[in-house]
């Protein structure tokens, strides 16, 4: 409107207005939103005449045009059903399956989507952003698991920024780390009453907001390892109770995390029976059935209020069931030291570490490095299949390596070219 000639401005409107047509048939724009903005952008441009006039009359017909029902396809139109494409087991001949990777081992897997729900102030919040930390530090363990490391995203809906803050700061202090000196550990504090990622039009469609689009575009852009978005009450405009409205957000989700080879993990609060059975679970069974991966963080004990359990509830790529101790250190959650309540298990653990370290050692002197991720090369593996291993297996290596850690005795250190780090395991500095 504002670049056609004065003598043009009613033709290019009734233009454009037709160009709302079939948004507007779709059930995508409010009709009578239309009809305002036809006659807003009539005014502005100097069309609009008095009340009853011609000019007014014809304003009102490309208004009545532009939101005017499409007309149905004739009956004897023949539509052609769309193609299905489908693969069969021959394609896979030569080839080798896909392992699955894991941005926190057998917690959190790396390209998909991973629900975590925990009561309110059981601590959640604080255990994330110690993942959020420690992955964007490069650490390389979180509570008793190894991790990945890369950039990381908190979109955080309900806790302002002061709050994340403090948390982040003090989780550094607990680790010895300067949190000044993480650049790739992001943070995004949308106001408060534009929280949404999707919402729901008047037939029940689920639609993505402003903020998921930015979202899209940052994750395309920054190619973030991990994206934590807390909550989905703050986020999910819809019925939390519907089924196709959960599965369809949810599904968008996934889509984003597998386009972008990004770990996306939504934090829930679970309902008064979920907490009542321990089960973590929230509103529709069908916020638990659309994730590959499920998290939930007990509340307190009783008995001892810094006591806290995380268990993987469920987990289509690996073992569910695990449960890890954790305990309130003073600055943040710490795990657990392992036979708090057997000292027999305290022994064989102490015996699977001391024998990690002798075959690290080994493997040094011979120049071999071993890796602290999953797959070929990693260093439970190596050393479960290593003559001296004495039976321990590459499960229990890897907790081993969990613990030596979270206790300093090993550390993940990065060598290579810039263009192609590795990452492998060494002894830690006395």
């Amino acid at each position: 409107m504002a670049i056609a000639p004065k003598d043009g401005r009613l033709s290019a409107l009734r233009k454009a207005a037709d160009n709302l047509r079939p948004f507007v048939g779709d059930g995508w724009l409010n009709p009578a939103v239309a009809v305002d903005k036809i006659y807003e952008v009539a005014e502005m441009h100097g069309l609009s005449g008095p009340s009853g006039g011609e000019r007014e009359t014809e304003i009102m017909d490309i208004a009545r045009c532009a939101t005017a029902p499409m007309p149905a396809p004739a009956a004897d139109t023949e539509i052609a059903p769309p193609c299905l494409i489908t693969v069969t087991p021959v394609a896979w001949k030569g080839t080798e399956p896909p392992t699955q990777r894991w941005l926190a081992s057998a917690r959190i897997p790396c390209g998909d989507l991973t629900l975590y729900s925990g009561n309110g102030g059981a601590g959640k919040t604080e255990t994330i952003v110690q993942f959020l930390v420690y992955l964007a530090a490069g650490l390389g363990d979180w509570l008793g698991c190894v991790i990945e490391s890369g950039p990381a995203l908190f979109l955080s809906c309900e806790e302002p920024e002061a709050n994340i803050r403090e948390r982040i700061e003090r989780i550094c202090k607990d680790r010895g780390i300067d949190p000044h000196a993480i650049p790739d550990l992001h943070l995004h504090f949308p106001d408060l009453e534009e929280t949404w990622l999707v919402t729901v039009d008047r037939f029940g469609r689920v639609i993505k907001t402003a903020l998921f689009l930015a979202l899209e575009s940052w994750i395309a852009t920054s190619k973030p390892r991990l994206v934590v978005i807390d909550s989905i009450a703050a986020v999910f405009d819809g019925e939390a109770v519907a089924r196709r409205q959960v599965r369809a957000f949810l599904a968008m989700l996934r889509k984003l995390a597998r386009d972008h080879d990004v770990a996306i993990v939504l934090l829930d609060h679970p309902s008064v029976r979920g907490m009542a059975d321990g089960s973590g679970t929230a509103n529709s069974v069908d916020w638990r059935n659309s994730v590959r991966s499920m998290l939930h963080l007990s509340e307190a004990d009783k008995d001892d209020p810094d006591a806290r359990t995380m268990e993987v509830k469920k987990s289509n790529y690996g073992r569910s069931g695990e449960k890890v101790k954790l305990r309130w250190s003073g600055l943040t959650f710490t795990t657990a030291m392992a036979g708090e309540a057997s000292p027999h298990r305290a022994a064989a653990d102490r015996e699977v570490d001391d024998t990690f370290l002798r075959l690290l050692d080994r493997f040094t002197a011979q120049g071999r490095t071993v890796r602290p991720n999953t797959g070929r090369g990693s260093a439970p593996a190596e050393m479960a299949d290593d003559p001296d291993a004495g039976g321990v297996k590459a499960e229990a290596f890897r907790a081993s390596m969990g613990r030596l850690l979270n206790a300093g005795k090993i550390k993940i250190v990065e060598s290579g070219p810039p263009s192609r780090r590795t990452r492998h395991i060494e002894r830690a500095a006395p």
